[in-house]
């Protein structure tokens, strides 16, 4: 695999000589809990009628675009390191009106194979679902969440192997309400927990989260949208009485005003500071972790570097002890951003940080064209959120890209070897 080019490593057709995915495996979309009879059986001539003439089972549950929506509709993911002998992402969400399914889904590294992990809620009528149905708690009758759009509200937490998800919904369909309520999905036994409700925070539309393994908490800046106030962090540790886990922090003001929407938010572990690519502002910019109180500060950029776009992610690249920035609106490109040579907060909010272009001259894939000329979804070009994760592998530091439930699943490599030590 060469350094800085993109390859196809599921599907029909992978590149490096791989031999295609087991059919049933290689998309998303072959494991719908809606082509389940099982789960969804065919109620009513009309639903049976359609399933005769081979088009795409209705369910309950389908919302607007069905399970499509996982990755069209404002969703995220995430790297699961334990999960599996080379890890996996893990997929979740829906939201609003266009998916009301709470299944888990993950696409196992080392097979190579996508497998849904969890049904979601599958045994509910009709009003079970969207509009009118109201859960205090944002969550089903079986304990898993309602899909919000995750946005990137979802992160892991390697130690308990746990996927995070920062807040909840009440509702679903046109008039979502969202809820400052968290759930963690403990992937070793798919068991989902629920944390205690946060009296006054609103976490709407188009936040960001980033995990914090020095403190164990997830960090999370609300959206702009319908008023969201809050930068605070949760720590998922701990059981409560009435069957909640987890606790809330101080809850400090939005530090974004009218800018909050659509960013993605990352700690650099090393150096203790989580930085933000603002696109309505086209800048970096910084939060001190060990003085949440502060307000943001903006960080200079040496050029040439990309216009910051909405909905792109950051991920922290430990062996090249940088920043990964990408953004699906950029096609094949990929950066690093680099820390100026300094420790403090204050020294590194002062200095200059640098950014290179990881693509190499010779790459050819552009995953973005080639995903979308296979899908068969309406496809949100631009969104990638969390569905680009860094994973690392003993010294090489790997970039996984999700698409869509129908197309592949696409790597680049950041990173030459490490050279060896004398």
């Amino acid at each position: 695999m060469a350094v800085g080019q993109w390859y196809r490593i599921s599907g029909h057709r992978p590149d490096l000589g791989l031999p295609a995915t087991a059919p049933g495996t290689r998309y998303l979309a072959d494991n719908d809990p809606a082509r389940d009879p099982t789960l969804n059986p065919a109620d009513g001539f009309k639903e049976y009628l359609r399933r005769c003439l081979g088009r795409a089972p209705h369910s309950p549950w389908h919302g607007r675009m069905g399970l499509c929506a996982i990755t069209e509709a404002w969703n995220g993911a995430v790297f699961a390191s334990g999960v599996g002998d080379s890890g996996a992402m893990v997929v979740f969400g829906g939201g609003h009106n266009n998916y009301f399914g709470s299944d888990v889904h993950a696409f196992d590294l080392q097979s190579r194979q996508w497998s849904r992990l969890t049904d979601g809620y599958t045994t509910g009528e009709p009003g079970a679902y969207g509009a009118g149905a109201v859960y205090a708690d944002a969550e089903y009758p079986d304990g898993s969440p309602l899909p919000p759009h995750t946005y990137e509200y979802v992160q892991y937490d390697p130690v308990k192997n746990d996927l995070i998800l920062f807040k909840g919904q009440s509702e679903l369909g046109p008039d979502v309400k969202a809820i400052a309520i968290p759930h963690m999905l403990h992937l070793p036994t798919l068991r989902w927990r629920r944390g205690p409700q946060h009296p006054a925070a609103r976490l709407n539309s188009g936040g960001c989260t980033t995990w914090d393994e020095k403190r164990r908490v997830i960090w999370g800046h609300s959206g702009d949208a319908g008023n969201g106030n809050a930068f605070l962090m949760f720590r998922p540790d701990g059981e409560h009485s009435d069957g909640t886990f987890g606790s809330w922090g101080t809850h400090y003001p939005n530090k974004l005003p009218g800018t909050a929407d659509h960013n993605a938010m990352q700690i650099d572990p090393m150096r203790d500071i989580i930085v933000i690519p603002v696109h309505a502002r086209n800048e970096l910019v910084a939060i001190d972790p060990n003085r949440p109180d502060r307000p943001a500060l903006s960080l200079r950029s040496i050029s040439p570097r990309p216009l910051i776009k909405p909905f792109s992610a950051i991920e922290y690249a430990p062996n090249l002890d940088a920043f990964i920035y990408y953004s699906a609106a950029d096609g094949a490109p990929i950066y690093s951003i680099s820390a100026p040579d300094r420790s403090s907060f204050a020294e590194l909010t002062a200095g200059q940080w640098r950014w290179r272009s990881l693509l190499d001259q010779d790459n050819t894939l552009d995953p973005i064209v080639d995903a979308q000329a296979l899908s068969s979804c309406p496809v949100n070009r631009n969104h990638t959120f969390g569905r680009l994760r860094v994973a690392s592998f003993g010294s090489t530091d790997l970039a996984i890209l999700v698409r869509h439930i129908d197309s592949p699943v696409y790597v680049l490599r950041l990173n030459p070897h490490a050279p060896c030590e004398r």
